[in-house]
Parts: C-alpha cells; sequence; structure tokens
C-alpha cells in the first residue's frame, strides 16, 4: 500500500501475489478502468530520484524511502508477449514498491 497526502489509510494502490512452486512474479496495474498483469517485470531504466513516505499492508506506519519519477519496465503480458512500458510518477511509484516485495525489500 502505497498513501500519499490524498489517499486515505485503507486505500490499496498495488499488490502482489505469491503462489508456492510458481517461479513468476506477478503485478496487477491499474490503469484508468484497466486491469493488466505485468509479468516478471524487469525495470530498464530509472531517472529522477527523489524521497518519500509510503505506507504497506506488510508493515505498520510509514516510512521514508527512495524512488524514481520516471521508469521503464520490460515485462511479459497475460499472453507471455514482451512487452516494454514506460511509467511516471504514482504509478511508476506503485510498480517500484510491488517489485521491491519480489526482492525481499520491505520499505
Amino acid at each position: 500500500m502505497i498513501s500519499g497526502s490524498d489517499l486515505s489509510e485503507s486505500y490499496a494502490a498495488g499488490d502482489i501475489d505469491y503462489i508456492r512452486g510458481v517461479r513468476k512474479r506477478i503485478i496487477v496495474v491499474a490503469r484508468g478502468p484497466f486491469l493488466f498483469p505485468m509479468i516478471n517485470p524487469v525495470i530498464t531504466k530509472k531517472s529522477g530520484e527523489y524521497r518519500t513516505e509510503e505506507s504497506c499492508l506488510s508493515l505498520e506506519g510509514v516510512r521514508r524511502c527512495t524512488r524514481y519519477r520516471e521508469i521503464e519496465v520490460d515485462y511479459l503480458d497475460r499472453h507471455f508477449k514482451l512487452q516494454h512500458g514506460k511509467y511516471k510518477d504514482f504509478i511508476a511509484q506503485i510498480i517500484q514498491h510491488e517489485i521491491d516485495h519480489f526482492e525481499g525489500i520491505l520499505i
């Protein structure tokens, strides 16, 4: 969960799940009314480093962390076709947060 001044404490912006025995990293991203999975996402480029505060469903409270305003990500779509996306601002922050979980990083 990532919270900001315009978000309530009960708002979850992103989520990941682990499936025992399956070696896939899956993030489901919401863009407007559309949801799409990012399978095995890898950040390939990042710029615009900044410090922010985030909260997480895995932890209590809010913590400081470093994020990037713009990122580029390679991932497989739901048809397992390679995709490349450019993301910025809040959606980029969510993706970075969720990829950190895959690496065992909690804010």
